[in-house]
Formats: C-alpha cells, structure tokens, sequence
C-alpha cells in the first residue's frame, strides 16, 4: 500500500500546491487562467498532436479496449439522468447536465501521470488511444442530449451544429485531428518538429495538475451532500467497476490494457463538467460540488483501485 501511496501521492501533492498557492493569493486568478489557457492551446495540443501523429494505430487503438471504456460511461450517463430526474426531481436539461458529471472524466490531467507512474511509459499509448476520442465523443454526447432535454433546446439539427462548431474551435480536437492525419498519411514527423513538441508536452502535465488545484478555490460547497455523493460515486466507483466488468470478465483484455483502461475510467470529473453546466445554465452548482468533492474523494478512491488492480 505505500508503493500505490508513493504512486498517487505526489500527482494530488501538486494539485493541492496549487490549491494552496492559490487560497494564499501566490497565485491570482488572472495568473491561472493565462497558465490555463497556455496549458490547453498550448502544451496539451503539442502533447496530443505529437501522440496521435506517432500512434501505431493498428496496434492500440484496439476497439475492445474503447467499448470497455466508453460503453459503461454512456451507461452512467445514462444512469445519472434518470436518478437526477426519478429521485433529485430535476428538470430535463438540468438532470442532463448532472448526468455529465459522470460522463466526462478527467482522464488527462489526473489520468495519464497515474498512468505513467503506476505501469510506466510503455501504458500512455493505451491511455492516449482513449484521450484521443475523449473530449469529441463525450462533448457530441452531452451537448445533443442537452439541445433535445433542455426546454429552450433547438433540436437535433441545431444541437449538432453546435457541436460541430464548439469542436472545430477546441484546440485540443484541432490538434488530435491533425496529429491523426499526419499519421494516416505515412508522413514522418521532422526530427526538430517533434523535439519542439516533446519540449512543450513536458509543461502540460504539472501545469494542468496544479491549475487543477488553484480553479477548486473558485468553488465552494452547497447543497445536497447525498445528491453531490451520489454523482461522484458514478464518477469514482460506478464507472470502474462496469469497465472492470467489461475488462476482465466480458472481453478478456491483456491484463494491462484492461488496468489502464479501469484507471483511466476511476479518475473524477474535472473542470470541463463545471464548464458545460455554466454553458448551459444548468446544474452548475452541482458540477462545482462534484468538482470538488470528487477530486479530494479520488485521492482515496484511486489508491483503492490501484491497490485492487495490483
């Protein structure tokens, strides 16, 4: 247990550094938001561009593997939609917006040091595999749910357009789209291209843990307590145990694909949850309580899994 400690342990150590940098005003919120802005157009768009482009496609992009994945995390969705409308009484576009927060997790910032540091290198190509589809596929899930619950919603139609128009301006999509036509065009990467990136991808990590910890003291706990922890128990147990399920018992996955995957589904939601609750107008509060709950939850959570999985 305290090699999985010394596994976890640092990666929430930076998220709590910014944290308390930030409640000690070290930090302000214009410095954090500029660090934001620069960790996703920047760094994290050099980190997947130069990961998609260098993929071996055929090899890790294994559809078994994704159907572990993302099948039980539409089924928490799902799931999050009817317990927020059957048993908290939300409305349609609200109860969309609460059944997100177990849609969307934070895979990157969380998951891929833990990645590293628990099975090493040679795993962050199956993580990549998933990130890579990640923010496209949960974004087109919840924001056409939402365009077809939400009262004002427009419809289908209008509720892909803007989809369609929200990924063409994600930087991140932008990059993982270009990185994976690169690599289906044969062209290698330049040697000092791919430097560059590497030298930027290292920043995106550390900056994103620690913007991490100094946006959670922008949130502040209300509400229903049995509500708020019962969407993070999707997030943090619900989740990995069906990708478990599907894994191990269902697929049969090699048994590090299977860990990377689990882990990669066990991590809490992250700010992108609170962002499209605040763009919709719509369970924002909640998104925050689960923002923040879940990611101090996942400090325990995630050492179980870990200490589970082996």
């Amino acid at each position: 247990m305290l090699d999985i400690l010394g596994i976890v342990a640092p990666v929430f150590l930076v998220v709590i550094a910014g944290y308390i940098a930030s409640r000690l005003r070290a930090i302000a919120d214009g410095e954090v938001d500029a660090m934001l802005r620069f960790t996703t157009r920047f760094a994290v768009t050099a980190l997947l561009f130069r990961a998609t482009a260098t993929l071996d496609l055929g090899e890790r992009l294994d559809p078994l593997a994704l159907t572990s994945y993302y099948l039980p995390a539409f089924a928490v969705f799902i799931l999050g939609i009817l317990a927020a409308r059957r048993v908290f009484g939300q409305r349609p576009g609200e109860a969309v917006a609460s059944g997100f927060t177990a849609l969307f997790a934070n895979s990157l910032f969380l998951g891929l040091p833990i990645i590293e540091r628990a099975y090493g290198v040679g795993a962050l190509p199956i993580a990549l595999a998933i990130i890579a589809i990640h923010s496209p596929t949960m974004y087109l899930i919840g924001i056409v749910t939402m365009e077809n619950a939400a009262r004002d919603g427009a419809g289908l139609i209008a509720g892909l357009r803007k989809v369609g128009y929200s990924l063409s301006r994600n930087p991140m999509v932008v990059s993982v789209t270009a990185g994976l036509a690169l690599n289906l065009s044969g062209i290698p990467l330049p040697a000092p291209a791919e430097e560059a990136m590497r030298l930027l991808a290292t920043a995106a990590l550390p900056l994103g843990m620690f913007g991490i910890g100094a946006t959670l003291t922008r949130y502040r706990f209300g509400g229903d307590l049995i509500e708020t922890g019962f969407f993070v128990a999707l997030s943090l147990l619900v989740r990995p145990l069906l990708i478990a399920v599907l894994a191990f018992w269902i697929f049969d996955l090699d048994p590090l694909v299977a860990k990377v995957t689990i882990m990669m589904g066990a991590m809490p939601g992250g700010i992108n949850i609170y962002l499209f609750a605040v763009m919709y107008r719509r369970s924002d509060a909640l998104a925050a309580n689960v923002v923040l709950v879940g990611t101090v939850a996942a400090i325990v959570s995630v050492t179980l899994w870990l200490a589970a999985l082996g």
